[in-house]
């Protein structure tokens, strides 16, 4: 298997750039995740099993 991805001749950077890729996309959700408002996240958490919210899109 290492074979064949040695013996790309020049397919190397597609490799490489997917690999930049995908390392940048984590570490930017990673760091937006720690830089996230603490406060939001409880608010956002407790949606599902709050019981005073009031129903939004109510049926006619």
């Amino acid at each position: 298997m290492f074979n064949q991805i040695k013996d790309l001749a020049g397919g190397e950077i597609y490799l490489i750039t997917s690999l930049l890729m995908f390392m940048v996309f984590f570490v930017i959700v990673g760091i937006y995740l720690i830089k996230l408002n603490q406060k939001h996240i409880e608010v956002m958490s407790a949606l599902p099993i709050e019981e005073n919210q009031t129903e939004v899109y109510e049926e006619d």
